[in-house]
Order: C-alpha cells, then sequence, then structure tokens
C-alpha cells in the first residue's frame, strides 16, 4: 500500500476536524458586514459605536472561557467528542442573534458563539497533529487557517448582498455542517493511550494509517505508548506549567508568537473590513471585502502547499516582515490622509494604498503568522501538558483578541487610523528579532524529536547525561 493511499484517512480526518474553523471565520468577519446594516437601518436595530465595540469585542471574551471547557472537554470526553460539544453554544448564540434586537442580546449571542469557537480552537489543532504522520503534519495543520479563511470568504462575499435575518442564518448553518462532517472521524490515539486503552487505541491507529503490517503497528504503538507513558508520569497543572523550567522555553516561544499573531491586527482588519475600505474611493466597501475574502483562501491554501518545503521558521520570518511593511502602508495612507490632509488630487493618486496594503497583510499573514503558531503550540508540549498548554495559549490570545478589538475605537478616535495600524506595524517589526533568535525549526521531525530538544534540562541532569554517555562508552 502506497504512503499516499494510507494516509487516505488521515487527510480526510484532518479536513473534516478543521472545517469547524469555518465558523471562527464566519463569526469574526460577521461584523463585517453587520454593521453598515446597523448604520443605514437595514437590521432594524438602534445601536451605538459603544455597544458594537462590545458585541464585536465580546466575541473574544467568550474564546477566552471556551478554551478552558475545550480543555476540560479534551481531557475527559476526548477529541472526537469536543467538537460536538463545542456546536451547543455556537448553535444557541446563532439563533439568539437572528431573533433578537437587542443589543444586550446581542453581547450574549457573541459571547456563546466565541465560546464555541474557544472550544474550537483548543481542540483541533492537537486532534490534527495527533493523527498526522511528520511528512504531512504541516501541512494539515494549514488547513486550519484554510477553513478559517472560508468562513470569512463566505461572509464577505455574501453578507453586503443579503438581508442581515440571511446573514445570521449562515451562522446558524455552519455548526451543523461540521457536526454532520465529524461523526465519523477516528478519535486520537493519543487519548486512548492517556487512559490506557491499548486495543482502543491500535483499532483508530491501524484506521489511520491504513495499514495492517504488525510490525509496523508495533514498532509505532510502543513508540507512541513509550512517550504517552512518559509524559502522563508526569502529568502538570497550570502552575506546574508556568514554573517547571522544563517547560520554560516552550512557555516563553508560545507567549511571543500569540502576541505577534494577534498584536498585529488580523481581527480588526477582519471585524472592520468593510468600514476601513470606505474609507477609500479606490474601490468600493463590499467589493473589496469580497477580494479579500477569496484572497485569503487563496493565500491559506497556498500557505498549505508551502509548508510542504519551507520550515516553520523562514516562513514565519516572511510573513512576519511583510505584514509589518504592509500594515505600515495602509498606516501611511491614513497618516496623509487624515493628518497631512493632502490635496483631492494626491488623495486620488495613493486611494490604492489601503486595498494593496491590505491584501498584502492578508497573503503574507496567511503564509506563517496566521497559522503556524497553532502547529508550534501543539508540537512544542508533550501529552501530558498539551491540554493545558494548548488552552493557555489560546486563553492568552483570546485576552488580546479582545483587548484589540475593544480598544480599536478608542485608539482611532484619540489617535487616528494611522496610529492604529503603525502600532500593529511595530509589533511585527519587534517579531522579526523574537523569531530569528527563538523559535526553533520543528518541520521534519517526529513530535517526541521536537519535545527532546525543546525541553530545558534541570541542572542535576545536565551533570548525570555526560556521565550516563561515558559509561555507556565504557
Amino acid at each position: 500500500m502506497s504512503k499516499e493511499t494510507s494516509r487516505k484517512v488521515q487527510y480526510l480526518a484532518g479536513v473534516c476536524a478543521a472545517f469547524a474553523f469555518t465558523f471562527t471565520g464566519a463569526t469574526l468577519a460577521w461584523s463585517s458586514p453587520a454593521i453598515p446594516k446597523f448604520k443605514n437601518g437595514e437590521a432594524n436595530i438602534v445601536i451605538t459605536d459603544t455597544q458594537l465595540s462590545w458585541v464585536v469585542s465580546l466575541h473574544s471574551a467568550g474564546a477566552l472561557l471556551g478554551c478552558y471547557f475545550g480543555q476540560v472537554l479534551n481531557e475527559k470526553a476526548g477529541r472526537r467528542r469536543s467538537f460536538f460539544g463545542s456546536a451547543v453554544p455556537g448553535l444557541l448564540g446563532a439563533t439568539i442573534i437572528l431573533n433578537t434586537s437587542l443589543p444586550e442580546l446581542m453581547y450574549v449571542a457573541r459571547f456563546l458563539m466565541g465560546l464555541a469557537t474557544g472550544i474550537i480552537a483548543v481542540v483541533t489543532m492537537i486532534y490534527v497533529t495527533e493523527i498526522s504522520d511528520k511528512e504531512i503534519r504541516g501541512a494539515l495543520g494549514m488547513t486550519v487557517q484554510v477553513m478559517n479563511n472560508f468562513g470569512g470568504l463566505t461572509v464577505y462575499s455574501v453578507g453586503p448582498f443579503v438581508s442581515y435575518s440571511t446573514l445570521n442564518y449562515i451562522l446558524l448553518v455552519i455548526p451543523i455542517c461540521y457536526v454532520m462532517l465529524c461523526l465519523w472521524i477516528p478519535e486520537s490515539p493519543y487519548y486512548h493511550l492517556k487512559d490506557g486503552r491499548v486495543e482502543a487505541a491500535r483499532k483508530e491507529f491501524m484506521r489511520l494509517k491504513g495499514t495492517t503490517d504488525e510490525s509496523v503497528i508495533e514498532e509505532q504503538m510502543n513508540i507512541m505508548k513509550a512517550h504517552v507513558r512518559e509524559s502522563m508520569e508526569n502529568k502538570t497543572t497550570l502552575k506546574e506549567l508556568l514554573t517547571n523550567m522544563k517547560y520554560r522555553k516552550a512557555v516563553y516561544i508560545v507567549t511571543g508568537l500569540k502576541l505577534l499573531q494577534y498584536m498585529t491586527g488580523i481581527l480588526v482588519v477582519q471585524s472592520y473590513l468593510e468600514p476601513i475600505f470606505r474609507h477609500s474611493s479606490f474601490v468600493s466597501g463590499p467589493i473589496a471585502s469580497i477580494v479579500y475574502g477569496f484572497v485569503q483562501l487563496g493565500a491559506g491554501i497556498g500557505a498549505t502547499f508551502l509548508s510542504r518545503f519551507f520550515g516553520r521558521r523562514i516562513l514565519l520570518f516572511i510573513s512576519c516582515l511583510g505584514v509589518s511593511v504592509a500594515m505600515t502602508v495602509v498606516g501611511l495612507y491614513f497618516f496623509l490622509q487624515d493628518t497631512i490632509q493632502v490635496s483631492p488630487e494626491v488623495s486620488q493618486a495613493i486611494s490604492w494604498m489601503p486595498l494593496v496594503g491590505i491584501l498584502s497583510f492578508n497573503v503574507l499573514y496567511a503564509v506563517g503568522v496566521g497559522n503556524l503558531p497553532y502547529v508550534l503550540q501543539a508540537e512544542l508540549f508533550p501529552v501530558n501538558v498539551k491540554g493545558v498548554a494548548s488552552s493557555t495559549a489560546t486563553m492568552l490570545a483570546c485576552v488580546l483578541s479582545f483587548l484589540v478589538t475593544k480598544c480599536y475605537q478608542q485608539v482611532k478616535d484619540a489617535c487616528g487610523h494611522y496610529m492604529v495600524f503603525w502600532s500593529f506595524a511595530l509589533v511585527g517589526y519587534i517579531g522579526l528579532f523574537f523569531i530569528y533568535f527563538f523559535v526553533p525549526e520543528t518541520k521534519g521531525k517526529t513530535l517526541e524529536e521536537v519535545q527532546d530538544n525543546i525541553q530545558e534540562k534541570l541542572p542535576e541532569e545536565e551533570v548525570l547525561n555526560p556521565e550516563k554517555e561515558k559509561a555507556s562508552v565504557n
């Protein structure tokens, strides 16, 4: 049986699981076509700018709580059942927002949808990395961003041209779709091994690998069992994760990547895309949003293929540099427009800058910064801390998301649009140094190899290891 054939179930399961991120992309993009409908009265909802900022940002607050539930479900119910659990708050939130005209109930709806996306964020990357062979792990991990982009494209391309109710029906349908897709997917063998169900893990392993070769099965299962056994003997809590020197380097790296991922402006761009483009006369807001959505989807697909040929570090570095330059260009446009107040002729001549800057940001963000931090956070931590580490990293992302989306309106009003985008660019430029000096390469390595290389050894281990090596030589 060929490698391509043997990996068929891995590819299908990974894509089906990643489809849950379509809901994340759709709910993040929802505010872009919804805000103009509020402004022109089409939605028949009276809402202030301050209330709108809460509607946008409470999605991230809900995701923060969702990370905790994702960790619990991931450990207690398994990866597969956690996908089903995430759909419950998602469906409830979409139902509320479809039937309410009160801003206060919209807060609740957005919080619940954020709760669903928090669970999805914790579980999906753990599942995808655990079921994938090392040769395809990066590519399958990148499909998460593709599905996230697909959800955004759906809302960007359809939302401006349909009624407010139809826009909300889209949010209602997506959780039903991903639950149906996830009905068949295998459970992660690592989850079964963690709880001592060796035969169940063996069955799922054979299904995922598409092989009945006993020598291959025994060899790989023994490696997995030894890794899980060692990890579970050192099972830890959040306190242990943050204080144990063994995990310190991984914690620093993932924290830095999360700051880079969410403080370079992606959520502001996604949430306020159409209103941002309305400042430019180069192209209309709805059309620009559609172009953005298609470019975003294409960039995500392209990034999936790039990850097969290039390492994580080089993709992250190129992505970060491009994102920084793109945000600098967009900030420069608003600086010339709002602060310098250039002439109408000059204004017309530079009207292309927001579109080109945002689209460039879109493409280069997808290449690395947008998705590789998810892949790395699932690779850098062992099984015993993977749940709590992934949950904590995603909770940090939610806090950053909430701060960025809630403060956008206030910073824009106080300092101008240009200061918002130049702040994002500054974060990106600092991130270049962080990636170059601290982020390791994990491409082509098994999860066991990655974690052996990244975990810091305690002083006593460093002393004992040379002695062990001498003893083995003698």
